[in-house]
């Protein structure tokens, strides 16, 4: 059995290398976290500390590779940065790996 989108050159090839980045950037406990508490609203990572119950440094480390797969926005306010969740390219990313599984 042939599967199209594992053929390598495959329009396909790309949805696999990105959702993969995808999944291994959500596989973490602690980004998973941070993703259900920015769904709400935008936090600061002052506010995120307590919740997740990491330290600060953590939590900066977590929002920085989702932040590379563009899954969080910033936006200065003062002293803070609040960082709210990408939701058009959270659900580009769900689209492209919901392809692949199709």
């Amino acid at each position: 059995m042939h599967f199209q989108c594992c053929s390598k050159n495959s329009a396909e090839e790309k949805n696999v290398s990105e959702s993969y980045a995808f999944l291994r950037a959500i596989s973490d406990p602690n980004r998973l976290k941070i993703i259900c508490v920015l769904k709400g609203s935008p936090q600061c990572v002052c506010e995120i500390v307590p919740i997740i119950g990491i330290s600060d440094k953590l939590v900066s480390h977590h929002l920085k590779q989702l932040k590379n797969l563009s899954l969080v926005n910033e936006k200065r306010e003062g002293n803070f940065i609040r960082y709210s969740l990408n939701k058009k390219v959270l659900k580009e990313y769900k689209r492209k790996f919901n392809q692949i599984i199709k």
